[in-house]
């Protein structure tokens, strides 16, 4: 009998605590071009969408194709969870995932919100504008007609 009623009550428990997870990272959608090129499932050029969460009112982006596209070489420590970010004039950018904390070339920085990893694809994902504004890029975004974002970053060399 207790059994019948503890089983159910978990499941529900369970679910309430999930859809509450869920809800604080309430996501919306943005289009986001990277000199030129669209980073989207449908162009084939990510895995991971970008983003806006809701929370933090925070733009992401996964971090190597950001890093990538604009110049940067990214390197990955597991045993720490730290990326480095090496751009092309020398700036070293590192982050640890879970922490607002960054520093670039020693000095330290803080982020609106902490990167933090996807499971699945199994990718890091940044605060877009932090990660654009020190590998040089400028970060332009604008709300169409029919409310989507359009975030366009291009290199100002």
């Amino acid at each position: 009998m207790i059994r019948k009623v503890i089983v159910p009550l978990f499941l529900v428990c369970s679910l309430l605590i999930t859809s509450n997870l869920v809800d604080a990272r309430a996501i919306f959608s943005i289009r986001v071009q990277v000199n030129g090129s669209p980073i989207s499932l449908e162009s084939g050029s990510t895995d991971a969408e970008p983003y806006i969460e809701q929370e933090t009112n925070t733009a992401y982006v996964p971090l190597r194709f950001i890093s990538q596209n604009l110049g940067g070489k990214v390197s990955w420590d597991r045993s720490k969870q730290q990326v480095t970010i090496l751009s092309d004039e020398g700036t070293v950018t590192t982050l640890v995932v879970g922490s607002k904390v960054a520093y670039v070339n020693n000095e330290k920085k803080t982020l609106s919100d902490a990167p933090f990893m996807l499971h699945y694809p199994n990718r890091i994902i940044v605060p877009l504008r932090f990660v654009s504004e020190v590998l040089g890029a400028t970060v332009d975004a604008t709300k169409s007609s029919d409310g989507m974002l359009h975030v366009n970053i291009t290199m100002t060399k």
